[in-house]
C-alpha cells in the first residue's frame, strides 16, 4: 500500500457531501485554519489544554512530548507573524472508520527557538513551510445546520468569521470540532509526504 496521497480528492469529498448534505468545505477549511493557528499558539505557549479536544490522542501525545522536550531545554518555540497563505484539500475519504480530509497548509512565519531564561534565541528566519493536517470524524458524525448557524442559547444567527462569542447573548459558542466532530488525526511536514 502506497503512502502517497490520492491524486483526486473530489471523489472522497463527493462521498462526504452525499452522506452529509450540510457539510460546507469552505467552512471546514476556515475552521481547520483556526485549529492550525490555535495549535501552533498552544505549542508556543507550552500549554495544550485549550486544544486538547481538537486533537486525537496520538497527536496530543506527540505535541505533549514536543513541549516537554522544549521545557527540558528551557526553550520556547516561536511562530512570529504566522499566517496561512494557502489551504488545499490533498486527500479525502469516507469509509467504515469515518471521514478523513487531509489539508495541505502552506504558511509563513518567523520560526525560532527562544531561550526562556536568558531571552536569547536560536537561529531561524522567516520562511514558508508546508504541513499536511489530517482531520477525521466518526462514521456517524454529520454537520448540524442548527449548531453551525444559530446560537444554542438564544437562537441568534452565528457569523462563523467573527469568533466564538454570540453577539446577542454573549454565550461562548462550541468550538468548531465540537460542532462538527472533526479532530486532528495527523500533522506531517511536507517533505515526509513525498513518495
Amino acid at each position: 500500500m502506497s503512502a502517497a496521497l490520492p491524486a483526486d480528492p473530489a471523489v472522497g469529498l463527493g462521498q462526504i457531501q452525499a452522506a452529509d448534505p450540510a457539510f460546507d468545505l469552505e467552512l471546514f477549511k476556515r475552521q481547520a485554519v483556526e485549529t492550525f493557528l490555535a495549535v501552533k499558539d498552544a505549542v508556543a505557549s507550552q500549554d495544550l489544554t485549550g486544544v486538547v479536544e481538537s486533537l486525537s490522542d496520538s497527536v496530543y501525545d506527540d505535541l505533549r512530548l514536543d513541549v516537554m522536550s522544549l521545557q527540558a531545554r528551557d526553550a520556547v518555540q516561536h511562530f512570529d507573524g504566522l499566517a496561512p497563505t494557502q489551504v488545499v484539500v490533498a486527500a479525502a475519504d469516507r469509509g467504515p472508520q469515518g471521514d478523513a480530509i487531509t489539508l495541505r497548509i502552506q504558511a509563513v512565519a518567523m520560526q525560532y527557538l527562544g531561550l526562556a531564561r536568558e531571552g536569547g534565541f536560536a537561529p531561524g528566519g522567516p520562511g514558508m513551510f508546508t504541513e499536511y493536517w489530517t482531520f477525521t470524524r466518526p462514521p456517524d458524525a454529520t454537520t448540524s445546520a442548527a449548531l453551525r448557524f444559530e446560537c444554542p442559547n438564544c437562537g441568534a444567527p452565528i457569523d462563523v468569521d467573527t469568533g466564538r462569542i454570540c453577539h446577542y447573548c454573549k454565550t461562548l459558542l462550541p468550538a468548531p470540532h465540537a460542532q462538527t466532530g472533526w479532530v486532528v488525526a495527523a500533522i506531517t511536514p511536507a517533505q515526509e509526504n513525498l513518495g
